[in-house]
Parts: structure tokens; C-alpha cells; sequence
């Protein structure tokens, strides 16, 4: 029987690397915009482009809608996810840095790219992977975050030794 581990709090470490990812991500794009015409790609690498392109839907460009009738409700959607994802992180018990890592990661990419589209009604992206005539998605740093936090966040329940929340629930 494990001793229960009483949930951390949001620690000042945490919020300064929400933070700093957030200012990467927004720091990328405002270097993008300011650099970069929309749809005129510049290699990089052999089968990767800079290519500055807004994305009004969701991830990979899905409910993509001519109009801005998404733009609010996915701001708030994403306000939503934000909300709940600090919620869970400060239900983290303080023995599981791991998945608090992929929390943060989450979150700090879904706020990035909740600003740009409550900031200018879509998101920026600019990193274009492709392979010959395959393509895959135009994406962000914000993008990246999600992605790896989402990794980071399984390989949390295979990595770290799970511990019962204080609340009885683990």
C-alpha cells in the first residue's frame, strides 16, 4: 500500500515555463509575420519549408470555415482546455514531475495559439514538413508543445510509480 502524496500546487517554477513557452511560440510567429509573405515557402532543410500560412480551423487545418464563425468558440474551447489542464496540474502529486511536465507542455501550447486566435481570428503556423509529393500539415512551436506534452504525458504513467491523490483517488 502506497503512503497517499497530498497534491502539489501550481508552483512559480510551473507558470515560468507556461510562460516561457508561450513567449516562444508567440516570439517564432511575430518573427514569421514580420519576415515571411503568406504562401511563399523558403527551404530550410531538405523536406522542411518556412512557409507563413493562418489556420482559422483546429489542428491540421480541420473546420476550416471561410468566415470567422469558429473563431470565439474555439478561443473559448480553448480557454476551457486551459482552465481544466491547470486544474489538473495543480492535482499533481509533487512525486510526479514527469507528467506535471507534459501538463505544462499542453498548456503552455494551447494558450499560444488560443492568443492568436482571439488576437487576429486565426493561427499562425509556418513549419512545413514534406517528403516528394507527400505533405504534412503546416504547424507551430504552440504545436510542438501540445505534441510532445502529449507524449510526455503517457510516457508519465509508464515512467513514474503511481501514488494514491489525497483524496483517495489515483
Amino acid at each position: 500500500m502506497s503512503i497517499p502524496q497530498k497534491p502539489s500546487r501550481i508552483s512559480l517554477y510551473w507558470i515560468w515555463l507556461i510562460v516561457l513557452i508561450v513567449s516562444l511560440d508567440q516570439g517564432s510567429k511575430y518573427l514569421v509575420v514580420s519576415s515571411l509573405e503568406a504562401n511563399r515557402p523558403i527551404g530550410i532543410l531538405p523536406s522542411v519549408d518556412l512557409v507563413l500560412s493562418y489556420n482559422k480551423g483546429i489542428s491540421f487545418s480541420w473546420f476550416q470555415f471561410g468566415d470567422d464563425v469558429q473563431r470565439w468558440p474555439l478561443a473559448g474551447l480553448s480557454i476551457l482546455a486551459s482552465v481544466l489542464l491547470g486544474w489538473s496540474l495543480s492535482r499533481v502529486p509533487s512525486g510526479r514531475p514527469i507528467l506535471a511536465l507534459g501538463l505544462i507542455l499542453i498548456l503552455g501550447g494551447a494558450l499560444g495559439n488560443m492568443l492568436d486566435r482571439a488576437r487576429i481570428g486565426s493561427v499562425v503556423d509556418f513549419v512545413h514538413v514534406f517528403y516528394k509529393a507527400w505533405s504534412f500539415a503546416v504547424f507551430n512551436l504552440a504545436d510542438v508543445a501540445i505534441t510532445a506534452g502529449v507524449v510526455v504525458t503517457m510516457a508519465s504513467t509508464y515512467l513514474e510509480t503511481p501514488t494514491v491523490w489525497a483524496d483517495g483517488q489515483g
